[in-house]
């Protein structure tokens, strides 16, 4: 539930504020990292408008959009970077959650449109009009939800603008943390559910994480799930029936659009409906058991873009499902595995891993891999990466958990995979960091995935949609034929020596072309053993482990 009391603990001799756009993003890099450690219990406690279980994750992905928009600016001032969140959090909006955050942010930058420098007058001024935006792009606006705290947050803000940024950090955050305490008592169902509204505990944790950023104050300890587990099993018992239809969403792109016509239209089909926007693009949220119809009727009013459609009943199950039967899950190894694709998580589940879904441009929290850490016995374990994007978020993990964390830095699957299999549970956490770095050296890594931009790497020219190959992280190669990259990357591999390749196929390539693949090898390699196996990832048609 709650952060412990200490969390927002100021420090003496904290320095004043005046960012430049520069600074200003770098705090709300620090915000949004806060806000990703801290995702799984917020998710938690979603149960409003619907106990999906996603509120956090849907808050994270639509700032992790807003920043990497303001990210791509160059040398902007804080008023072009509350532009760019603004947009990118609009393009980026996942959920009820997300929607909300991106008018709170559209607000910040109408608050900052003519800030050059981010000081304390101008930061309460943008969280003011965050929270009218906020508010005004809500139809029905519902008390105890995040635009409760969005708009306490504010007042605070308003309140203490002629105060030291200490003061003022610690005047906003606890307005923030005492209206999350008493969203219970304003919204029935959160009191029923024994939790705290999740919009506004994430609301919190970003506000939080923006003001420690902008002071250069180190963020407390990730927020512990206090969440009542008798009296959310009762509430999951009890509403375990209800059906919610679908959370359909997308965006119109068009000239002139009517913002009002649209939601008319929309207000037919079901609730929890979000029309915002401008006259060139508007994002739309609704709850709806007819999403066909949803997108037919749009589509009369301009382009659609990044249609999505979650069944939220199966949503609703899955985060009930742990409520109603909290046995955990306990690890059959003290090893933590970051791995995505379904095969490749049987595959270190097999070998008695903890998995947390994550990898390439899926970077998960640190909570999540504190979640699993807490799913293994003893009071040591070892996290495998396995993606370079990952090993900062298991490092912050390591940092937080109880236990004696070694994070070992393999950088692919089959590094992952050949250090497990070193494991050996009579040895000591010492001797396995040692002897599991060793194996994951030892292995050599071929991958092979799509280019997404034209470029230019070494003198070698890729062109958008190419297969681009990879041998331990390192480009090599390229090719309009995936198949044909494989079979040139193994024939260079072979004169070094080469006995056999384990190829974990991804989710997109077509069966015939995998035989095709095996086939062709058979003849051009013939000594070399081939074994295939369903990996299941998104982004690497092939990942191949060679020895």
């Amino acid at each position: 539930m709650a952060p412990s009391e200490d969390r927002t603990a100021s420090v003496a001799g904290a320095k004043d504020v005046n960012l430049s756009g520069g600074g200003f993003l770098d705090a709300m890099k620090a915000s949004l990292s806060w806000l990703e450690a801290n995702a799984p219990q917020i998710n938690s406690l979603n149960v409003f408008p619907v106990p999906d279980g996603d509120t956090g994750t849907n808050m994270v992905l639509t700032l992790r959009a807003a920043v990497e928009a303001a990210e791509r600016l160059q040398d902007p001032n804080v008023a072009e970077v509350a532009r760019g969140l603004a947009r990118g959090a609009l393009l980026g909006a996942r959920g009820n959650s997300g929607v909300i955050l991106s008018q709170i942010l559209r607000g910040v930058g109408d608050g900052l449109a003519e800030a050059d420098d981010l000081g304390i007058a101008e930061l309460a001024r943008g969280l003011e009009c965050g929270a009218v935006v906020a508010c005004e792009s809500v139809t029905n606006p519902v008390e105890g939800t995040i635009l409760t705290v969005a708009s306490d947050a504010a007042s605070a803000a308003k309140a203490h603008v002629s105060s030291t940024p200490e003061d003022f950090a610690e005047a906003v955050v606890g307005a923030a943390r005492d209206s999350v305490q008493r969203t219970p008592q304003l919204l029935s169902v959160l009191k029923e559910a024994g939790v705290v509204d999740a919009g506004g505990q994430g609301l919190l944790v970003m506000y939080e994480g923006l003001l420690r950023g902008m002071r250069g104050i180190p963020m407390p300890e990730i927020m512990t799930d206090e969440r009542s587990a008798e009296t959310f099993s009762a509430f999951a018992s009890a509403h375990s029936a209800d059906e919610h239809g679908y959370c359909t969403e997308f965006v119109i792109h068009g000239a002139d659009l009517d913002a009002a016509a649209i939601r008319s239209a929309m207000e037919a089909f079901g609730g929890s409906l979000l029309v915002v926007g401008d006259t060139t693009l508007l994002r739309i949220h609704i709850h709806t058991e007819r999403p066909g119809d949803v997108i037919t009727s749009a589509m009369t009013f301009g382009d659609l873009d990044a249609v999505k459609a979650e069944n939220m009943d199966i949503q609703q199950a899955a985060n009930f499902a742990m409520a109603l039967d909290p046995v955990p899950t306990v690890a059959q190894v003290p090893v933590v595995a970051i791995v995505s694709g379904t095969g490749l998580s049987e595959i270190f589940g097999s070998l008695g891993a903890a998995i947390v879904e994550g990898g390439a441009s899926m970077n998960p929290s640190a909570g999540e891999v504190l979640k699993a850490l807490d799913k293994t016995d003893g009071d040591w374990a070892i996290v495998l990466p396995n993606n370079a994007n990952t090993l900062m978020g298991a490092r912050q993990a390591a940092e937080q958990s109880r236990k004696d964390v070694r994070v070992l830095a393999t950088r692919t699957v089959p590094q992952g995979i050949a250090a497990l299999m070193a494991f050996n549970a009579t040895e000591s956490v010492e001797a396995n960091e040692s002897q599991m770095r060793d194996a994951a050296a030892d292995t050599v890594t071929l991958e092979v995935t799509r280019a997404v931009r034209d470029t230019k790497i070494e003198g070698l020219k890729i062109v958008k949609g190419q297969y681009v190959g990879f041998r331990d992280e390192e480009l090599i190669g390229c090719d309009v034929d995936a198949n044909e990259l494989v079979k040139r990357m193994l024939l260079d591999s072979s004169k070094h020596g080469l006995e056999m390749a384990t190829v974990y196929y991804g989710r997109n390539v077509k069966s015939e072309a995998l035989k095709a693949l095996v086939e062709d090898l058979e003849v051009t390699l013939p000594e070399l053993e081939v074994e295939t196996m369903a990996g299941g990832q998104e982004l690497y048609d092939y990942v191949i482990s060679v020895e």
